[in-house]
């Protein structure tokens, strides 16, 4: 069950200044100037683009044609997605993760069929995304999750001396099953090296993106990106993450990782699992508001966690341009947009108002 507990680090968070869009929480750990500096690498702007991106990495699976046929691992690409003008060089793939609508108590369930999770795109020379989707149903499942966490044991051992890393089971294994494959459908290998192949050594730059599940899976894969060679060339833009292992790990992935962000919104329950002590959220995480969004977000467990919503509160204009019409498989999570921030108080804000000191940020 999810845990009340006061999160130290950003007690204060409740008390930002309405004139804020966000609260930017800077990482312990910074060592240098890069960290200290440059409180995050991605303007509200750019962040709700690549949130885009996620909701579209989701669409192209939802929109499936035929629910009775197996899966398609090399979906079209979003309409969306063309016209920002990326070009799918590869898709990603890996075990599905079955959550029904009323999900099973335990970890999270894993079947052995295939699916499409995502894909590696990119714009122009030297840009490139791999953008990893989310679940349906996810965010009903970790209402009565269990969590077990097990030793991080990546591809590239890691130095001694770093501590006792872990990261949570399912979402580790669920990662270790992603596969890079062509647009048409023979193998590229396993996720991580495939796409430092795919990247290169001509300088490309490469952002990982993720939304809920999706977001746990690509810190994953930006750490193991930039253990493997491609190093500052790695940044990652991730929403609505669930926490991914214990403080050792996370200080290991804030240490190595020059430019990320995680965006949470305060009253999304993903963010705040798995409970306890043994797990930590990244440090230099932004927390969405509801007094201080751009967008009025109706208050409901799924309208808090859907990335659309995410990026409407992130940039109310921007993304009712590039969402208008309503993209195929985003009707009921576009129907939790209210409208634009109006200054007059909302459910959630009073909530807000009303547990300030008490909810967890």
């Amino acid at each position: 069950m999810i845990d009340d507990g006061v999160d130290a680090l950003v007690a204060s968070a409740l008390h930002a200044s309405r004139h804020r869009a966000i609260l930017y929480v800077l990482s312990p750990y910074a060592t240098g100037p890069s960290h200290s500096e440059k409180a995050m690498p991605f303007t509200n702007t750019e962040a709700a683009a690549y949130g885009l991106l996620a909701m579209y990495a989701m669409d192209m699976y939802r929109v499936q044609e035929d629910p009775l046929r197996p899966p398609d691992l090399t979906p079209p690409p979003a309409p969306g997605l063309v016209a920002a003008g990326w070009n799918i060089l590869a898709y990603i793939t890996g075990k599905d993760s079955l959550l029904p609508e009323r999900p099973p108590k335990g970890p999270l369930p894993l079947i052995d069929q295939t699916v499409y999770y995502g894909y590696l795109a990119q714009r122009a020379p030297g840009e490139m995304i791999a953008v990893i989707r989310g679940t349906d149903g996810f965010v009903e499942w970790v209402e009565d999750a269990e969590f077990l966490p097990v030793p991080y044991a990546p591809r590239i051992a890691l130095p001694a001396g770093l501590g006792t890393m872990l990261v949570e089971q399912g979402f580790w294994t669920l990662y270790a099953s992603l596969q890079l494959i062509s647009p048409k459908g023979e193998s590229l290998g396993p996720l991580a090296p495939a796409v430092i192949t795919a990247a290169g050594t001509a300088g490309t730059l490469v952002t990982a993106v993720g939304h809920s599940l999706g977001a746990a899976l690509a810190t994953y894969l930006t750490l193991d990106l930039a253990r493997g060679g491609l190093g500052e060339r790695v940044s990652a833009c991730l929403f609505a993450s669930p926490q991914t292992g214990n403080q050792a790990f996370v200080k290991l992935f804030d240490q190595t990782i020059t430019d990320y962000g995680l965006f949470n919104y305060l009253l999304d329950i993903v963010p705040r699992v798995p409970p306890g002590p043994g797990y930590s959220p990244l440090p230099r995480r932004t927390v969405i508001q509801p007094a201080t969004a751009e967008a009025k977000i109706r208050f409901d467990i799924g309208c808090n966690h859907h990335v659309i919503c995410y990026c409407a509160m992130l940039d109310y204009e921007e993304t009712m341009k590039a969402t208008t019409p309503v993209p195929a498989g985003e009707a009921e999570s576009a129907a939790c947009i209210l409208g634009p921030q109006d200054g007059k108080p909302s459910l959630a804000e009073q909530l807000v108002s009303d547990l300030a000191g008490i909810i967890p940020v």
